[in-house]
């Protein structure tokens, strides 16, 4: 016990000073984002009823989930995401809100390890649901407002792969997997990994032809050419409706000016079970994951008793932060304005020309017992712009002026 009091569960994160205020004003920035394209921002609990969250087509294997239980017994589960809870807050206290609706969010979500997750198993994430829009005009809104949300952030050199939930099933259908085949190669064609592909499908017992095409779906991915490829290889009507429905995408994003950073991949699946057409993620060549997922999720509303066709991002502000570091952005801790020291005799007038000062946006940290040279000190080593020492006679002030 005594050699686990300085460390934290693996998975979790401090967040230190010079990242928390880096943090901190990058969420304000995504606030302000969101709410001038008319988005109202909400908070869910932490804690949800399990039953809420368990659910294999449409929520979250128990494996993924923290549980915990209420005073009544009851089981309870930590929130993994903020979709499912942002759905059935729509379904309840907001039914009788006008459509659509546009709910925006930071706040934390917390799952378990797996082997195919993220190392974080609690994140801050900072996303948006738009509920009551079925067009691909929508699912071209929220594409957009995740691309200014990365560009406004400062991220470069980032990519959008957008892909068809739908196309996948369709693919899948048309070859006559079973269920249980079709979950394992979606899983494969995520991964690409075309040998253990390879083998399964040989494994089967499938003609020679049938996994000559079915290999083709881990390679339908590369710029919008990709969907005139995959129209030549599929006439399934759930494949051809995707293929449509990413064509009147990619249209309005040039509309947006956001075409150059979308790239296609038509084997793209999610984690989240609960996706049921367009589907994207961001990707930078700084980190190994995905640090912004999103796509359309229609049937999930249905589960809490209200349908309505939905669509929305997540981004992680810690990979986020991350990806920003390793580009190059600097996260030190911030310093105040000014260190402010006194003689032994003259703490009233220290308190009240630090009261002053802060009301004008000044701030200023007391230093007890600290003399005019240990002030000038911090001062020369940047840890406070501006020093100002208080005697009997008046104050005598180091640094750059602030005031």
């Amino acid at each position: 016990m005594a050699s686990r009091k300085l460390q934290i569960p693996g998975g979790m994160q401090d967040t230190l000073p010079g990242e928390c205020a880096r943090k901190r004003q990058l969420e304000q920035l995504l606030r302000q984002l969101f709410t001038l394209e008319g988005y109202q921002e909400i908070e869910t609990p932490i804690l949800e009823f399990y039953d809420a969250l368990d659910d294999r087509t449409y929520g979250f294997r128990p494996e993924h989930l923290w549980k915990t239980f209420d005073g009544q017994g009851r089981i309870l589960a930590v929130r993994p995401d903020s979709t499912i809870p942002a759905a059935r807050m729509a379904a309840g206290k907001l039914a009788d809100s006008p459509l659509p609706l546009r709910l925006c969010y930071l706040q934390s979500a917390t799952k378990l390890l797996t082997e195919t997750s993220s190392l974080l198993c609690e994140e801050t994430q900072a996303g948006v649901e738009l509920m009551g829009e079925a067009s691909p005009q929508a699912d071209a809104e929220v594409i957009a407002l995740a691309i200014h949300a990365l560009r406004e952030s400062g991220l470069k050199d980032f990519q959008i792969e957008l892909g068809q939930a739908q196309f996948v099933t369709g693919f899948l259908q048309e070859a006559g997997l079973t269920q249980e085949q079709s979950a394992a190669v979606a899983a494969m064609t995520e991964q690409k990994s075309l040998l253990d592909m390879e083998h399964y499908l040989t494994d089967l017992g499938l003609a020679p032809d049938v996994i000559g095409r079915l290999m083709q779906l881990p390679r339908l991915y590369g710029d919008a050419s990709v969907l005139e490829e995959a129209a030549k290889l599929t006439q399934h009507p759930l494949c051809q409706a995707a293929i449509e429905n990413l064509h009147h995408i990619m249209a309005v994003l040039s509309e947006y000016g956001c075409a150059d950073c979308i790239s296609i991949d038509l084997g793209m699946a999610h984690q989240a079970n609960y996706y049921s057409g367009t589907i994207f993620r961001g990707l930078v060549a700084e980190l190994g994951q995905p640090l912004l997922s999103g796509g359309r999720y229609d049937r999930l509303m249905g589960r809490f008793g209200r349908d309505l066709p939905a669509t929305g991002f997540a981004l992680s502000m810690k990979l986020l932060m991350i990806a920003l570091e390793r580009q190059g952005a600097s996260f030190k801790s911030p310093i105040p304005d000014i260190v402010l020291g006194f003689d032994a005799a003259c703490i009233a007038q220290a308190i009240v020309y630090a009261m002053q000062q802060r009301q004008r946006g000044v701030s200023v940290a007391i230093m007890y017992g600290m003399n005019a040279e240990a002030l000038r000190h911090r001062v020369s080593e940047n840890l406070a712009r501006s020093a100002v020492y208080i005697t009997p006679d008046g104050l005598q002030q180091y640094g750059k002026a602030v005031f």
